[in-house]
C-alpha cells in the first residue's frame, strides 16, 4: 500500500497518530481540535511547567472552553503532553509545527522554527507527514524544508508528505475559528495536498487546497492588508486632525459605500501577527516592491508618538509638561477583552511616558502586565488625581464616562486611542477631550473666515 493510500485509510479509521510541537495559541488548540475528532495526539513543547500544567488539565490561555476540552481529551486518553520529542515524532503519522517566529530588527527569526524541524528531521521516517503550521518567509517549505528532507534520503510526496497549512485563528477565539474559518492547504504534490485536505476536514467544514509558495504568500498577504488597511484608516485620522474633522464620521460615511470597508484607526497595531507578518512577507524582496508596506509599519508604530506629541502640546498649553505629571494608561492587552499583550502599543508609549518623566500607572481587568508602570488595583485608582488619561484598549466597559465623572480631576485630559468615547459627553462632566482622529475644532482659516 502506498504511504498515500495508508494515511488516508489511517485517517478514515482515526487510527493515524499526530504530534504538535508548540503548545501556544496555535498549537494547543488544533492538537486538542484533533484529539477531540478521536485521533490520538501528543503535543509536545520545551517548556515543562506548561507540559505538567496540562498534563493536570490546566491552561493559562484565557480561551473559552478550551480548558473543558482539554480535561475531556485527557479523560479519553486522546491527548497527552510532554517535553520529548523524538518519540512521539518517530511513532507519529503526522507531525505538526506549530512554534512561533518572532521579528526582529525587522526580519524573521527563525531559531525556533529550526529548533523544531531538527526535531522532526531526528525523528523523520518514511510513511509520515510534515505539516507547517508557524507562519514563514516565502518559499521556506519547497526551498529549505523539502531539499533538508531528501538529504535524509526520502523523496518527497512518495516517501514524506509534506504540505503548508497556515493557522488562522484570532486568540479568544481559537476553537471557534478552527472549525469554521476555511483552511488552506498547500501541498508539496499532489499526493501530499490530498492527504492533508482529508485530514483537515475531519475538523474544518472547509479547506482550499494548493500549492506551498501559494499557502505561504496567503498567510501573509491577509495579515499585511489589514496592517496597511489599519495605517490607511491612521493616515486618514492625521488628516482629520490636522483639518479640523473626525475621522469616525468619514470612515462611516466612507464605508456605506458597498465596495469600501476602512478599518478603525487607534494608537498602533498590537498581537502576534499583523506588526511581524508584513516584514516576513517581504522578507529578500527588493527595496522598490516593499516601500508600502515598510510605510505603513512606520505609521502605524508611529501612532503613539503621535498620541505623545498631542498630549504634551496640550499640557504645555496649560504650562505643564510631562515631568511628574501623573499619568493613567487604561488597558495594556493589544486587543480588547483578552489578556495578551503581546506588541501591545502600550509598551511603547508607558516607556516614552516613563522616559520624559512622566508618573505612570497602568490598569487592566484581563492582566497584570504593566510595562514598568506602577500597576492600579482598580479602576478607580487609576482615574483618580490624573492629569492625563489615555484609553489605550477598547475593553467592554459601559460606564467609563461615569466614573471618569466621579472619579477624574475636573480638567483631566483624556485621550481616547480606538474611540471608545462620546466626545461631547466627556466635554459636559468638564474633561479635556482628546482622540485619534478627532479634529471637530475651527481651522485658522475658517475661524478668519466666522470673523469677518
Amino acid at each position: 500500500m502506498s504511504v498515500e493510500s495508508s494515511l488516508i485509510e489511517k485517517i478514515r479509521t482515526r487510527k493515524a497518530n499526530l504530534a504538535f510541537l508548540g503548545l501556544g495559541h496555535v498549537g494547543l488548540p488544533t492538537a486538542l481540535a484533533f484529539a477531540s475528532a478521536g485521533f490520538k495526539v501528543t503535543g509536545i513543547d520545551t517548556n515543562s511547567k506548561k507540559v505538567s500544567d496540562l498534563s493536570q488539565g490546566k491552561s493559562d490561555m484565557h480561551e473559552p472552553g478550551l480548558e473543558e476540552k482539554l480535561a475531556t481529551c485527557l479523560k479519553s486518553g486522546t491527548f497527552r503532553a510532554t517535553c520529548s520529542s523524538f518519540d512521539p515524532i518517530s511513532q507519529s503519522d503526522f507531525v505538526s509545527i506549530c512554534v512561533p517566529t518572532p521579528v526582529e530588527n525587522v526580519k524573521p527569526n527563525m531559531r525556533n522554527f529550526q529548533a523544531a524541524f531538527d526535531a522532526v528531521r531526528m525523528g523523520a521516517h518514511k510513511g509520515m507527514m510534515m505539516l507547517i503550521e508557524s507562519t514563514v518567509p516565502p518559499s521556506t517549505t519547497s526551498g529549505n524544508v523539502a531539499p533538508m528532507l531528501r538529504s535524509l534520503g526520502y523523496e518527497i510526496d512518495e516517501d514524506i508528505l509534506l504540505a503548508y497549512c497556515p493557522e488562522r485563528l484570532a486568540p479568544s477565539r481559537a476553537l471557534e475559528e478552527f472549525a469554521s474559518n476555511t483552511r488552506i492547504i498547500g501541498g508539496i504534490g499532489p499526493k501530499s495536498r490530498r492527504v492533508a485536505a482529508e485530514l483537515y476536514r475531519t475538523v474544518c467544514r472547509s479547506v482550499e487546497v494548493t500549492d506551498t509558495l501559494a499557502a505561504e504568500l496567503s498567510k501573509l498577504a491577509e495579515n499585511t492588508f489589514r496592517d496597511l488597511n489599519i495605517a490607511y484608516a491612521n493616515l486618514l485620522a492625521l488628516i482629520a486632525e490636522r483639518l479640523g474633522s473626525d475621522v469616525n464620521e468619514v470612515i462611516r460615511l466612507a464605508n456605506t459605500h458597498p465596495r469600501v470597508s476602512i478599518h478603525k484607526p487607534g494608537l498602533g497595531v498590537g498581537g502576534p501577527c499583523l506588526p511581524k507578518d508584513p516584514y516576513i512577507l517581504i522578507q529578500g524582496t527588493p527595496e522598490d516592491l516593499s516601500e508600502m508596506v515598510k510605510l505603513a509599519r512606520r505609521l502605524n508604530d508611529e501612532m503613539t508618538t503621535h498620541t505623545i506629541n498631542l498630549l504634551a502640546q496640550t499640557l504645555a498649553d496649560r504650562g505643564l509638561s510631562f515631568k511628574g505629571a501623573k499619568v493613567a494608561v487604561l488597558g495594556v492587552a493589544y486587543k480588547p477583552d483578552t489578556e495578551d499583550t503581546t506588541n501591545s502599543p502600550a509598551k511603547r508609549l508607558i516607556q516614552e511616558l516613563l522616559r520624559r518623566g512622566a508618573s505612570v500607572s497602568a490598569y487592566d481587568p484581563f492582566c497584570v502586565e504593566t510595562f514598568g508602570a506602577e500597576r492600579a488595583s482598580s479602576i478607580q485608582e487609576a482615574l483618580k488625581d490624573r492629569d492625563c488619561i489615555v484609553i489605550v484598549t477598547a475593553h467592554t466597559n459601559s460606564k467609563l464616562v461615569d466614573l471618569l465623572a466621579q472619579y477624574a480631576r475636573p480638567g483631566c485630559v483624556i485621550f481616547d486611542g480606538p474611540r471608545v468615547l462620546d466626545p461631547e459627553k466627556v466635554k459636559r462632566v468638564g474633561l479635556t477631550y482628546l482622540g485619534t482622529g478627532y479634529g471637530n475644532r475651527p481651522t485658522p482659516k475658517a475661524r478668519k473666515l466666522a470673523d469677518s
